[in-house]
């Protein structure tokens, strides 16, 4: 009975992180298309990535 409950947290645990693993890629494909899209149609690729994050720090 033990083994049962071992063998079954054992998939629950691996389930876990292969959708962990699932999840986060699709977050970073996500973040980084994003990123590209607005460069292009939004920023008409005026200002670098660099020079976007510096303005955002500065105060205003």
């Amino acid at each position: 009975m033990v083994d049962k409950v071992f063998a079954l947290l054992g998939w629950i645990t691996a389930f876990g992180i292969v959708i962990g693993g699932v999840t986060a890629a699709i977050a970073r494909f996500v973040s980084r298309d994003s990123t590209k899209y607005d460069m292009e149609f939004l920023w008409g690729h005026r200002y670098t990535l660099e020079e976007l994050e510096l303005t955002l720090r500065e105060p205003v």
